[in-house]
C-alpha cells in the first residue's frame, strides 16, 4: 500500500468517525420544505394564529430508546429556544441515564395529540387549542415538550386523589427504576432546569409529569 493510499484511508476513517460523532449530537435548521408540507393541516393550521414558519426550527436530537439503542428524534420548537433544546437533549443523551421510547413529529399522527400520547411519543410543536378552550397551548408557540406520556401522565386531583387512576400518577408509584419515568432531581429534570424550562411535575393542583415548558405553562 502506498503512502498516498494509506493517507486517504486515514482521512476517510477520520471523516467517518466525525460524521458518527455529529450524528449523536443535536442540531437545528430552518424547517425543510418537505417537513413544512407535512405540517399543513396537522400541526400547523392557516385558520389559527400559528407562529410563522420563519420563527420555528426543525431539530434532530439523539436519544436512547427503551432497548438502549441510539436513535435520532425529530422535534419542532420556536427558533429562539432551539439552541437550548439541543443542549437539553444532548445532556440527557450523554448522561446515558434515561430512555425515551420514540420521538416523532406529531404530524405522523395527523396532529392528533391523543394518538401521539397513546403511542408514548415524545413531541413538541403542535398548533392547537388547550382542551375545551380557545386558548393556544404552549405547544402551539413551540415552547413546550412532552416526554414519554405513558410513564409520565397528566393528572388531575380531587380531594388529594387522582380523578382518573393511572399506574404512574401517585408519588409512591413514581420510581426511578421504571424505564422512561421522570423523577424530581433526575437527569431530565436537571437538564431542563439548566435551560430555565419548568416541569409540570412541580405543579400543585394538578401534575403534568410529561410536560416541560419555557414559559412555565
Amino acid at each position: 500500500m502506498g503512502l498516498k493510499q494509506f493517507a486517504t484511508i486515514l482521512f476517510l476513517g477520520a471523516l467517518s468517525q466525525a460524521s458518527t460523532a455529529d450524528a449523536l449530537h443535536g442540531r437545528f435548521t430552518d424547517i425543510p420544505d418537505s417537513v413544512w408540507a407535512l405540517m399543513q393541516g396537522k400541526s400547523w393550521h392557516k385558520e389559527l394564529p400559528c407562529p410563522p414558519r420563519e420563527t420555528l426550527a426543525y431539530l434532530t436530537v439523539p436519544f436512547r430508546d427503551f432497548a438502549g439503542k441510539n436513535q435520532l428524534g425529530e422535534l419542532i420548537v420556536t427558533k429562539s429556544q432551539a439552541k437550548n433544546v439541543v443542549a437539553i437533549f444532548d445532556k440527557i443523551y450523554d448522561s446515558n441515564e434515561f430512555r425515551i421510547e420514540k420521538m416523532k413529529l406529531v404530524d405522523v399522527y395527523n396532529g392528533d395529540d391523543d394518538a401521539s400520547t397513546a403511542d408514548n411519543n415524545t413531541s413538541a410543536f403542535n398548533c392547537r387549542y388547550v382542551a375545551k378552550t380557545k386558548l393556544l397551548s404552549s405547544h402551539a408557540r413551540g415552547t413546550a415538550i412532552d416526554i414519554n406520556p405513558v410513564q409520565n401522565p397528566y393528572v388531575v386531583f380531587k380531594s388529594g386523589k387522582p380523578v382518573k387512576p393511572d399506574p404512574y400518577d401517585e408519588k409512591n408509584e413514581r420510581k426511578a427504576s421504571i424505564v422512561g419515568l421522570i423523577v424530581e432531581g433526575g437527569v431530565v429534570d436537571k437538564a431542563f432546569a439548566a435551560q430555565k424550562w419548568a416541569w409540570g411535575g412541580y405543579w400543585k393542583s394538578k401534575k403534568d409529569f410529561q410536560h416541560f415548558s419555557a414559559d412555565g405553562k
